[in-house]
């Protein structure tokens, strides 16, 4: 049984890494939706070792997955079966979080390969950038699974990514070369820079989660590595500077640039409706469709059920492009909307149980890295169809269970070089 676990999850993490590294790309591969099967089975051969914590948050947890059951038996009679079960997996991806805590035994090989995976992250980001606005406008798009160039890649997500990558880097610094840290850093600004002209959510998602990480932090080690850096920021805000307005390019469907004026415009949208064009016109849309999800979601033939699974909520509540939208770019107002106050105050509960102890200080090293790390995922998750699909939610719930882990025992060894 060990080699079986050891077996899956190496192919778990190779298979983390293509969604980390390729993203929308895979994202119709299902290898993900696979992956969670596959481990439920392995959950299910193994339930008499498998013991869930006593924990307040792995328990919402479970009734949260729990209950989305009892949804799937009302919606099969209503709509395609195939549309319910796709938004079971609000929830059902949680089952990822259990699976990692099952496999805690393999805990230090599981940061190992997290730390694999994210210390080419910058370099990865900044490749998919070069090729698919430079090299791809020349080339036919590479479509592997389905109608997705295999390089297309989400803003947001790419934010998510490079946050953790850049919280891991500072974490395990005394792990590389300074040689090493100066380049990754440079490769970090840049992308950065990209980002802060490309997604508004991706964007306050870095900041706030890399704020919270070196406000709440007391380990030397981080302060070592930013004095170590601090000497080469002139030549890193020099190299990143030039590259980022060297890139003179109009990218994607809203027309944005890579400028400073773009990044400009971005945060000012954010505060104010005075900025023209597509900016302004996102933000109205999604707060006429979120107050009528919320309004809707008061009456008394929503508020305790919500409205189910199976349904596109786009298609019910607002003018939509046919069925590629069906959820509200906030996975909270998805929550409400398709469960009701029930599952949604529950929600909310958990998220304020995995966040108190940030903010009351009472966490460190590892432990504050992840909960920083999920941070960014939820905030990101707040503005954008993140959760719903396998890009957000297999590496978000991978990490709730890596806290789990953290939670239950600690840090058993330290990681290997």
């Amino acid at each position: 049984m060990q080699l079986l676990n050891r077996a899956y999850t190496k192919l778990y993490f190779l298979v983390l890494l293509l969604y980390v590294f390729f993203n929308k790309g895979v994202a119709y591969s299902y290898m993900a939706e696979i992956l969670l099967v596959t481990g439920v089975f392995i959950l299910f051969i193994n339930r008499k070792q498998f013991e869930i914590g006593l924990d307040r948050k792995q328990i919402l947890i479970s009734f949260l997955i729990l209950i989305t059951f009892l949804f799937i038996s009302f919606g099969i009679f209503k709509y395609l079966i195939l549309d319910v079960l796709r938004d079971s997996l609000t929830f059902q991806y949680a089952w990822f979080a259990f699976i990692i805590y099952f496999l805690k035994n393999e805990y230090d090989f599981i940061w190992q390969k997290i730390l694999q995976i994210y210390k080419w992250v910058p370099l990865v980001l900044f490749l998919n950038f070069f090729l698919f606005y430079f090299l791809f406008l020349y080339l036919p798009p590479i479509n592997i699974f389905g109608d997705q160039n295999i390089i297309t890649y989400k803003n947001g997500d790419k934010s998510v990514h490079l946050l953790i990558s850049t919280i891991l880097m500072f974490l395990y610094s005394e792990q590389y070369s300074r040689k090493w840290l100066v380049a990754n850093t440079i490769l970090i600004v840049i992308n950065f820079l990209i980002l802060l002209a490309f997604t508004r959510s991706g964007s306050v998602a870095y900041i706030f989660a890399l704020f919270s990480f070196f406000f709440f932090s007391k380990e030397k080690i981080i302060n070592d590595s930013i004095r170590k850096l601090l000497k080469y920021v002139p030549i890193i805000i020099l190299i990143g500077m030039s590259l980022f307005f060297a890139a003179d390019i109009q990218a994607d469907a809203q027309g944005r640039t890579i400028s400073l004026s773009q990044i400009i415009d971005n945060f000012s949208s954010i505060v104010s409706s005075d900025i023209d064009g597509s900016l302004t016109d996102n933000k109205v849309w999604r707060m006429v469709w979120w107050t009528k999800l919320v309004n809707e979601s008061f009456t008394l033939q929503h508020f305790f059920v919500g409205k189910g699974l199976g349904m596109s909520l786009a298609g019910n509540d607002i003018l939509s492009s046919g069925d590629k939208l069906r959820s509200p770019h906030n996975f909270h107002l998805t929550i409400l909307a398709r469960f009701g106050y029930i599952v949604f105050i529950t929600w909310i509960i958990w998220l304020a149980s995995l966040f108190k102890p940030l903010f009351t200080r009472k966490l460190e090293g590892k432990t504050l890295a992840i909960t920083s790390i999920l941070l960014a995922f939820i905030i990101n998750g707040s503005f954008d169809v993140f959760f719903e699909g396998p890009m957000g939610a297999f590496p978000f719930w991978t990490f709730v269970g890596l806290l789990f882990i953290e939670n239950t025992y600690g840090s058993p060894t330290e990681i290997p070089n």
